[in-house]
């Protein structure tokens, strides 16, 4: 017991020596580890502003090595050297040593108006303008002199010219001397015929005028007269419509079929005769069928396959001539005939208006409504002046046509003929109107001879 507690003492100093030491190193590498910290971080701090102002891979660069001993030999750093020479350098190129690249490529354009990519390359191209200038500043002065040689050529051929002138001058002065004497003399004599040729011309132009006067009195007479002969003309061919008139027909209703035909003669024969109150002369048109009779929407009729005209008739039939007939569509037994003014059964009452050309001449006057007027009545129709509720056609040729309107001097009967064809085209306006507005059928000239079957001859 004695000896193990001999040893106690001691073994615990060692401890407590051994643990006193360890804290010693404990705290001491504390201290040690956190200056070491601090150290590197200054470390990595200085490395980083080294890199700021120099890599690694540029310390191999000759060029840089060559700036870093001329920096060494001046004793400042390679930033300073580097920044003094960039200063100088752009001060002595722009006059300005705070300017840097993007400064001098904008001076550099404006020189010219175009970027270079050296100074250099500037100065180059500015020396080659240069010497293109001097070129031309070269060629335009030969040019001067050559020019001014011509021009002392020419100044002596102009002197030369100018004497030659001057005595040609001189010469056509005494000749134009000479000539206005004879003028003078050719003026006095030409001047005493102007004065008989002019008085010889008054005298004409007043003859002139006074004939053209009296041919414009003469025609308006001559009018006057064409106008009273043409409403006689119309007068008398009223007073004896029907003496030479050609028959008419209508349209739209069926008045028989074709019974026989005899290509040969250009004959047919058809259903009706005397009894139907059949006449000679009358014609009629000629369709396949009753459905094919009928007006567009513009109110036109289709022209039949052909027409015929009577030319004998029995009592139930009649023999017809054939006035024309479609070619590849022949008449045949069994086709419909049609005339617009005639039916057996019923008195057909027209309204007839305006002017018409039922010769073919090419001319429509009033005069000719007789005789459109006489084929209605002679084929058993009627005709009438008002337009009244059993009319059952209106037929109408072209407006009448008014003539010049008389002056205050005008004969009384040219008057009467201006008013009268002024009330007819009234009419005939209001009868178109109220035609229209009453659903009456209306046929003009060509649509009546399309229904009736008529071939009319051209004089023309």
């Amino acid at each position: 017991m004695a000896a193990r507690t001999s040893i106690s003492p001691g073994l615990g100093i060692t401890i407590g020596l051994l643990g006193a030491i360890s804290l010693g190193l404990f705290v001491v590498t504390i201290i040690l580890y956190g200056d070491n910290i601090k150290y590197v971080k200054q470390i990595d701090e200085a490395d980083q502003n080294n890199r700021d102002f120099v890599r690694e891979v540029d310390r191999a660069d000759p060029a840089i090595q060559g700036d870093l001993r001329n920096a060494r030999s001046a004793g400042v750093s390679l930033v300073r050297y580097l920044s003094d020479s960039l200063n100088d350098t752009f001060k002595k190129v722009t006059g300005n040593e705070n300017d840097r690249l993007a400064e001098l490529e904008t001076k550099t354009q404006s020189i010219d108006g175009a970027s270079t990519n050296s100074m250099l390359g500037l100065v180059q191209r500015q020396l080659n303008q240069i010497t293109t200038l001097e070129r031309q500043l070269a060629d335009a002065e030969a040019a001067r002199l050559a020019a001014q040689t011509n021009l002392q050529r020419e100044a002596d051929r102009v002197t030369a010219l100018q004497a030659q002138q001057t005595e040609t001058v001189n010469g056509l002065q005494a000749t134009i001397a000479e000539l206005q004497d004879a003028v003078d003399g050719y003026r006095a004599g030409f001047q005493s015929t102007e004065q008989q040729y002019i008085a010889t011309i008054n005298q004409l132009r007043a003859d002139l005028e006074a004939s053209e006067q009296n041919s414009r009195t003469q025609i308006r007479e001559l009018q006057q007269q064409k106008l009273l002969l043409e409403d006689q003309v119309s007068a008398l061919q009223l007073a004896g419509r029907g003496e030479s008139l050609k028959p008419k027909d209508e349209h739209s209703l069926v008045d028989g079929t074709v019974a026989n035909t005899n290509p040969n003669e250009s004959e047919v024969y058809v259903s009706i005769g005397r009894r139907d109150k059949v006449v000679l002369g009358m014609t009629f048109a000629i369709y396949g069928d009753s459905t094919q009779i009928r007006p567009d929407e513009d109110g036109n009729y289709p022209q039949g396959k052909g027409a015929v005209e009577v030319i004998n008739v029995g009592e139930t039939s009649s023999r017809c001539r054939v006035l024309f007939e479609r070619a590849g569509n022949p008449i045949v037994p069994g086709d419909v005939i049609a005339n617009a003014a005639y039916d057996p059964n019923k008195v057909y009452k027209f309204l007839i208006a305006g002017n018409f050309d039922t010769n073919g001449d090419g001319r429509r006057t009033p005069g000719e409504r007789t005789e459109i007027t006489a084929f209605v009545e002679e084929w058993g129709g009627t005709t009438t002046e008002e337009l009244e509720g059993d009319v059952d056609f209106v037929v109408l040729g072209e407006p009448p046509i008014l003539p010049p309107q008389p002056n205050i001097n005008s004969p009384i009967e040219i008057v009467e003929i201006y008013i009268r064809r002024e009330n007819e085209l009234n009419r005939y306006n209001d009868l178109l109107d109220k035609a229209q507005r009453t659903s009456i059928p209306v046929l003009n000239e060509n649509r009546l001879y399309t229904l009736i079957g008529r071939v009319r001859s051209r004089t023309r």
